[in-house]
């Protein structure tokens, strides 16, 4: 069922991977003030900048293709609880994977840039916030799981 729990955790995953792609994972001020780094926008950026790096934002692009899929194709597994436990925790895998390549783009760009005024920006958060409600709705799939075992043992 779309209405559980577990599915609303997954939907907020889906809406925070959205608003990391948009969202600035830094910002140079001295050297770009108009435009901070951001995944949807890195190539603009690294070409405006002159700073090299470019396969590091693509791997992003990548794993951030790989973990919306897998969550929104988790999200109607809801017969299958226990594809979808595994389905979580290759999601988080992905999920670990994009916070240390993210935290290593941005500092990639920092040290050839060499900014003083450097700020992480709001949607560096996203990918751990997102991590968390996997493991959430990991949590709730398994309680859903015993239940329904439980339930079968009484018959």
């Amino acid at each position: 069922m779309i209405q559980r729990i577990q599915s609303v955790y997954l939907f907020l995953v889906f809406v925070f991977s959205i608003l990391y792609i948009v969202l600035p994972l830094a910002k140079f001020p001295a050297v770009m003030p108009d435009m901070p780094l951001r995944v949807i926008q890195y190539n603009e950026f690294l070409i405006a900048t002159g700073v090299s790096g470019s396969w590091i934002g693509a791997l992003l692009i990548v794993l951030f293709a790989m973990g919306a899929l897998v969550t929104v194709y988790t999200t109607f597994l809801y017969r299958k609880r226990i594809t979808q436990i595994r389905l979580g925790k290759y999601n988080m895998v992905i999920h670990t994977a994009i916070i240390l390549a993210s935290f290593f783009f941005v500092d990639h760009i920092r040290k050839q840039v060499s900014d003083a005024d450097f700020s992480y920006g709001v949607g560096i958060i996203f990918p751990v916030i997102s991590l968390f409600l996997i493991l959430m709705a990991n949590r709730s799939i398994r309680r859903d799981e015993e239940l329904v075992r439980s339930a079968d043992r009484i018959r």
